[in-house]
């Protein structure tokens, strides 16, 4: 092999682990940031869950705060799966399970029957959410036919 066919091979290959370090690290990054937003999203959910008056401060119009924290409790379970399975954390075997043993909570029933279309229409272009929002429906409709 020529000298210059080897240098041109070897630097090619430089550039090949270059850019996939980059891609890992942006992946990285991604991946940090939104188990960042989630973490702060949660302690407010715990929070209002927890203080009826950040409650009655956030509470739709009709609600009544005792009755939004319920919903905010059940809404903390499910986004603590989420990031989960987001982040990689739960196979999808295991994100069936969970989300069946979520749904035998009447919290998340009621906050799932309450704002699932909301979730589900943040989710839309989203594959990984789509699917977590699928399984989650399914869990709900399976959890409602066996407390019916």
């Amino acid at each position: 092999m020529k000298t210059s066919i080897a240098v041109l091979t070897a630097g090619a290959a430089i550039t090949a682990v270059g850019v996939a370090q980059l891609v890992q690290k942006d992946r990285q990054h991604k991946q940090n940031v939104d188990a960042e937003l989630s973490r702060i999203q949660i302690e407010w959910l715990t929070r209002t869950s927890q203080d009826e008056q950040e409650a009655a401060r956030w509470a739709p119009e009709g609600f009544e705060p005792k009755q939004y924290q319920r919903l905010v409790s059940g809404n903390r379970m499910l986004c603590q799966l989420s990031v989960r399975w987001r982040l990689g954390k739960v196979t999808r075997r295991q994100l069936h399970l969970h989300a069946d043993q979520l749904m035998m909570n009447a919290n998340c029933r009621d906050y799932w029957k309450q704002f699932h279309s909301y979730r589900e229409a943040e989710a839309q272009g989203n594959r990984r959410d789509e699917t977590f929002n699928r399984v989650i429906g399914d869990a709900y409709t399976r959890a409602m036919n066996l407390v019916a």
